[in-house]
């Protein structure tokens, strides 16, 4: 066994980025830019208004008086503008344009007054209060100036980045390629849900399991495949997901057992084996390999086959790795500090990934076990917020010690 310190080193250090694509940018949220975007034309680019009211010249109130009892100031009305219909015309003094929200200002009119504090009638408006030169106006280039960088390279794009390129006028940006990933399945043991249940088998919740989750990091899901426990079918299996994928993710198959044949085809297909068993529970029968199949190296995590352990290894290796790969910065879980709300017992020589909920007490994180720890039982994950570390040289912590805690990222 290895450290679960070294073992995470090993699986990062090759994580490399896979090159660029363009793609739409409704597709691309989540996606990390791979050029540096600057904005074609200034945000907005034209002055208008901020609101439905009426398009005046500040100066015609320049005498109206201070005071609000004597103030009336009487305006011709031009004509109505809407969105998106520019009005030809100056506004002269003694005039006034009704503009709906979004309106181009016309020349000459450096305010808008609301439209529930004007009285129309029979081609005037009257206002009865000071006006100030800018009122409910938006300014043009005032949100972003033509030539600003607005996407810097490495940015993670979230929906505010894409309206904004959206608004620029953009369709498409350009972001670091997604990884393509293949899930196979083993295990004759396995049923398929909304079967009917032999004596002896067990429903199959990995393969769910997995394809969500690799949905849920951005990348690619190209095939996911349940595979019988036969070295040829899963050899076969191997080579089909290798032509066509960057990652394969198996789940089982990589312990001791007889039917366990991960190892066995990986070593047919001439895989390199960087790592198996880490010094971790759950999750010790974690297998990690690279196969030369193509120009570019194919990336093989053979996770175990308890369900539990195949969503912490996912957090703490898979994930990390397809973020890493699509050129996120903060690839790592993020952590928080927290406080043991009960003592934990375990043995020495593993480090522990314990389930916990999270609440807020006096300043600070308190950690409370979820429940059920065993890498079988799923149900405990269903309200966690985090994984507790819990390290390998201890046996025992008392309530009250600290802790890192990893949260959770779906």
């Amino acid at each position: 066994m290895i450290p679960y310190e070294k073992a995470k080193q090993l699986v990062i250090a090759r994580a490399k980025l896979l090159g660029t694509e363009t793609i739409n940018i409704e597709d691309a949220l989540g996606k990390v830019a791979a050029r540096i975007v600057r904005a074609p034309l200034s945000l907005p680019p034209f002055t208008n208004s901020a609101i439905d009211g009426y398009a005046v010249k500040s100066e015609d109130f320049s005498g109206a008086g201070e005071e609000k009892s004597k103030v009336s100031v009487r305006l011709r009305l031009l004509a109505e503008q809407r969105a998106g219909v520019f009005y030809g015309g100056t506004i002269r003094r003694g005039e006034a344009l009704k503009v709906m929200t979004g309106a181009a200002l016309p020349r000459g009119a450096d305010a808008v007054v609301p439209r529930e504090e004007v009285e129309e009638s029979q081609g005037y408006i009257e206002v009865k209060r000071q006006v100030k030169k800018g009122e409910n106006v938006r300014l043009a280039g005032e949100d972003l100036k033509k030539g600003q960088v607005i996407i810097e390279r490495g940015t993670v794009l979230r929906p505010p980045h894409l309206g904004m390129l959206a608004a620029c006028g953009f369709r498409q940006v350009t972001v670091y390629r997604s990884p393509r990933v293949a899930v196979l399945v083993t295990g004759d043991e396995l049923a398929q849900p909304g079967t009917s249940l032999r004596r002896g088998m067990i429903y199959d919740s990995n393969s769910t399991l997995l394809q969500v989750l690799v949905r849920t990091t951005g990348a690619r899901l190209v095939a996911a495949k349940r595979v019988k426990d036969d070295l040829k079918a899963v050899i076969t299996a191997f080579e089909r997901a290798a032509a066509i994928a960057d990652i394969i993710i198996t789940s089982g198959g990589v312990s001791v057992g007889d039917y366990d044949l991960v190892k066995a085809a990986a070593a047919v297909l001439k895989a390199r084996l960087v790592f198996w068993q880490v010094a971790q529970k759950p999750a010790k029968p974690l297998a990690f390999y690279t196969l030369s199949r193509r120009k570019e190296p194919v990336y093989l995590f053979g996770l175990p086959g308890n369900p539990g352990a195949v969503l912490i290894s996912f957090e703490e290796y898979v994930r990390p790795f397809i973020k890493k790969v699509m050129g996120w910065k903060d690839y790592e879980p993020r952590a928080v500090e927290a406080v043991l709300a009960h003592e934990i017992k375990k043995k020495k020589g593993r480090l522990n990934f314990w389930r916990v909920k999270l609440q807020m007490e006096d300043g600070q994180w308190l950690a409370t076990s979820a429940g059920a720890q065993e890498s079988g039982i799923i149900s405990t994950f269903a309200d966690i917020h985090g994984l507790a570390l819990i390290p390998a040289a201890c046996d025992y912590l008392a309530a009250g010690t600290k802790v890192k805690v990893h949260l959770v990222d779906w």
